[in-house]
């Protein structure tokens, strides 16, 4: 078991952690905390997106991944 120690910035240090990885707290009502989880941050704002010509067509051209399943879910409620 490790202790750790809180500063006056509220910060804990965790051996196993890495710089700029995100945890989701889970405490009960006495204060005490049960869980650390690991989650994936979540990019914010829109993605920059610019026109561009392909083969003769106008495209947009995104700064991120377009998620296959998400547009193709998006597309099935499109009536």
């Amino acid at each position: 078991m490790h202790a750790a120690t809180v500063d006056e910035r509220k910060r804990i240090r965790l051996p196993s952690a890495k710089p700029g990885q995100v945890f989701a707290i889970e405490s009960s009502s006495d204060g005490k905390v049960i869980r650390l989880t690991q989650v994936e941050p979540v990019q914010s704002g829109p993605a920059r997106v610019r026109f561009a010509k392909k083969d003769g067509f106008t495209v947009l051209v995104s700064d991120r991944p377009i998620d296959e399943a998400a547009l193709k879910a998006a597309l099935e409620e499109f009536p």
